[in-house]
């Protein structure tokens, strides 16, 4: 193997001997101060981890540490060398498992045909109970933390907006959940403040929730001049309005 490397055996065993200690070709610098409780290879286990399992709060991290390498790190060496490695604590995004790939790629194609301008956005929320979701999570610097779950609703109170480029355009605020009538009736409000396209504000787009497809809300919009467009399913992410509920 030295001679295959063009190095001597001494420098195999001490590479060896770095790789089984370190997990790494070259042993940590012997700087000033308290040696680092968690190794590299343990610091890139824990990041694994946590790429499937952003929400993890650091005491589940002392215990996963604990039960891969025995041992017991505290939660401030642990935030120090995520920190050390990049990543930070931020607001986690939720994403459906019945997320179909291909539909969310044709949704993206097709909304390339309108400018922002044309845009209006239309959903509802308080209705939702996002069962054991975490709302922050780590992750590398600039990648905002994914939690995969399945979505369940549970009805209570609820707001009801539009949004556009420029803010909200409409918005209503009531107890219960939203039915055909409802959204109807918030529809038929909202398109005194849309353009016919393609003026501004001329494309309503939506979630494909059953009473968004009512054929009163079609013959609404066919007569308003203004264009619908549809959420691909369990893809709120796709829609920014979930900014404005946050």
């Amino acid at each position: 193997m030295a001679d295959a490397a063009e190095c001597s055996e001494k420098t195999i065993k001490n590479t060896r001997r770095n790789l089984r200690l370190f997990g790494q070709v070259h042993a940590p610098s012997t700087r000033i101060g308290r040696r680092r409780s968690i190794t590299p290879p343990m610091l890139e286990a824990l990041c694994d981890h946590l790429l499937e399992k952003p929400g993890l709060y650091l005491e589940e991290m002392v215990i996963f540490l604990w039960d891969e390498f025995q041992m017991l790190a505290s939660t401030s060496s642990i935030r120090r060398a995520l920190v050390s490695k990049g990543w930070s604590k931020k607001a986690a995004r939720q994403s459906a498992k019945e997320q179909n790939a291909e539909l969310r790629e044709i949704y993206l194609h097709n909304l390339s045909d309108f400018e922002s301008c044309h845009l209006v956005y239309v959903d509802e929320s308080g209705c939702d109970k996002r069962i054991g979701f975490r709302r922050t999570g780590w992750s590398p610097l600039g990648v905002a933390p994914r939690q995969v779950s399945q979505f369940h609703r549970d009805e209570r109170y609820q707001i009801l907006p539009a949004y556009a480029q420029d803010g909200i355009l409409m918005s209503r605020v009531f107890r219960g959940s939203t039915d055909a009538a409802v959204f109807e009736d918030f529809v038929d409000e909202l398109l005194c403040h849309c353009g016919r396209w393609p003026e501004p504000k001329s494309v309503l787009v939506m979630d494909n929730a059953s009473f968004h497809h009512s054929e009163r809300i079609s013959q609404m919009c066919a007569n308003a001049g203004v264009k619908l467009v549809y959420l691909p399913p369990y893809s709120p992410d796709l829609n920014p309005i979930e900014e404005f509920f946050c």
